[in-house]
Parts: structure tokens; sequence; C-alpha cells
């Protein structure tokens, strides 16, 4: 069965999961990862897919 997703989301709020507050000195790729978790799902680009997946970040 196919799920209809609203692509105007972020994968922060499909998911129900928000992560903390940044804290100082954080790295770069942490800082990318948890913006692109804020992004709207029809804002990611192909790339920003592929960084989120070799994360692991909003696999079920």
């Amino acid at each position: 069965m196919t799920r209809l997703v609203n692509r105007d989301r972020s994968l922060e709020e499909l998911v129900r999961d928000c992560w903390s507050a940044p804290s100082g000195g954080e790295a770069r790729l942490k800082a990318t990862v948890r913006e692109l978790r804020r992004r709207p799902l029809g804002g990611l680009t192909v790339e920003d897919m592929r960084l989120l997946t070799r994360q692991d970040v909003g696999l079920a």
C-alpha cells in the first residue's frame, strides 16, 4: 500500500522527533543534517536526500 506524503512538511514534522538546540562547536555535517531535517520535503534535492540517507536520518 502506498501512502501519500505531504511534501510541504519537514522530516522533523513527519517523524515527530525534534532535535535539541545546537550546541556550540557543532560539526558542519551535523549542522547541515539538522537544517535538512527542518526543510520541507519538496525542497530537498537528490543530494540532500543522499546525505540524510548516508547519515541514517529519517529511515524507519
